[in-house]
């Protein structure tokens, strides 16, 4: 087992595509071909792409078999996301969005993925208890359907909930294959420590976003890695220790509010191979 290396494509250039006036397609092939560069340059084999499926720009079996064939002649392969999860008091919402997720994750099990990312989208009018207890039923259903395709889903530390909620919704689940997606620079965002909280949830992660943060104009503000407030020297390893079960993706995130996108992600891939090398974590890497 071991670590793989992936891109958070959509985020890495964003700013790119925004400037571009790329439409959905466009903007889905531009970052997709950026992806594929740097997996050929830095020699990773194979090279992850972080994909959702309500972002894909169609979904009807003769692009899905395209998109496979691409992702073939590339030397890459997709972590496939199925969306979002509705925590809400509305049982028809709540329906729906178990049938939005079904079918995303059998899209998500055609195209390969082993493991499949999601968020929850929150009503504000639930308790925080509440939301809690709606999400691990939502979940426990979820779960289950994926356990049918054998994918594992996991969940994103973002902006609420905080590690021991995160855990705690793993664990009321009752179920194996619900788990956590840990983003290194997020925890910042909880005012977690990034080393404590990934010690933490280790046991429950499945795949994660490796990001820097700097805190500037009272915003946390992407940049290279090693450049902000992330001790990657502390995290990488204790991430590292979740792929020794299953492989495990890092997946490489800028999502910078003014940097340059591609410098910052270049110096980003280039940090994150040199650490994999200098640790021994080579088989998913060829000599370049």
């Amino acid at each position: 087992m071991g670590i793989i290396v992936g891109s958070l494509a959509a985020q890495n250039w964003h700013r790119q595509v925004r400037q571009k006036g790329l439409s959905p397609a466009e903007a889905f092939d531009y970052v997709f071909e950026k992806t594929a560069a740097i997996g050929r340059a830095l020699g990773f084999s194979p090279m992850a792409i972080d994909i959702s499926v309500p972002r894909l720009p169609s979904t009807d079996r003769h692009y899905l078999d395209e998109l496979k064939a691409r992702l073939r002649e590339n030397n890459m392969i997709a972590m496939v996301g199925f969306g979002t999860v509705a925590v809400h008091n509305d049982a028809e919402v709540r329906a729906e969005s178990l049938r939005q997720a079904g079918r995303n994750l059998e899209i998500a099990a055609y195209l390969g993925t082993r493991t499949s990312n999601f968020g929850c989208l929150r009503n504000g009018r639930v308790t925080r208890e509440g939301q809690i207890r709606i999400a691990i039923q939502m979940l426990r259903e979820i779960g289950r359907i994926a356990a049918q395709y054998g994918i594992r889903i996991c969940q994103e530390n973002y902006d609420y909930w905080t590690s021991d909620e995160l855990i705690r919704i793993c664990v009321g689940t009752g179920l194996d294959n619900v788990g956590i997606q840990s983003d290194t620079g997020n925890w910042l965002i909880l005012g977690e420590d990034p080393v404590e909280a990934t010690r933490k949830c280790l046991p429950w992660t499945f795949h994660a976003h490796v990001r820097d943060y700097v805190l500037e104009n009272d915003t946390y503000n992407g940049v290279a890695l090693g450049d902000g407030l992330v001790d990657f020297e502390r995290v990488l390893p204790l991430l590292a220790q979740a792929g020794e079960k299953e492989d495990i993706i890092f997946s490489v995130e800028v999502d910078t509010d003014d940097r340059d996108e591609d410098e910052c992600a270049w110096r980003s891939f280039t940090y994150l191979r040199d650490w994999l090398v200098r640790n021994g974590h080579t088989t998913y890497l060829r000599p370049v």
